[in-house]
């Protein structure tokens, strides 16, 4: 019992030294440009699942993601940015899946829909 007494102590003691912005996330950068951002620093990958990409594959292949298809690239800061230039003019469903697993809509993107009974983040690509 004392044991998580000091635990706790240890755990309120950091934040308070370090004012809270231990939980507060890197500043996102500036210019997005054409790309998608996500804030995973402590992710091993992540993938961006999608319409134009049939989903990582599960629409064609049997359901299985591909590892292979939208993945993201870490930057130094904790970001993963994925291009989408090329995508044609159009309105897109997506999710980010972490480490091969878990679905995570775009937290900064409040425009949703479904897919498969998930809740997911739209895009809207114009000319």
């Amino acid at each position: 019992m004392i044991y998580k007494r000091i635990v706790l102590l240890i755990v309120i003691q950091t934040v308070l030294i370090s004012g809270c912005s231990f939980f507060i996330p890197m500043e996102k950068p500036q210019e997005q440009g054409e790309q998608l951002l996500f804030w995973m620093p402590g992710a091993i990958s992540v993938q961006v699942l999608s319409d134009w990409n049939e989903w990582g594959g599960i629409e064609s292949a049997g359901s299985i993601v591909d590892p292979l298809i939208g993945r993201m690239k870490k930057q130094e800061n904790g970001f993963w940015t994925v291009d989408i230039s090329e995508l044609a003019p159009g309105s897109y469903r997506y999710v980010f899946l972490v480490n091969g697993h878990r679905w995570i809509r775009d937290l900064e993107n409040p425009e949703t829909a479904a897919f498969r009974d998930q809740v997911v983040s739209v895009i809207l690509i114009y000319d």
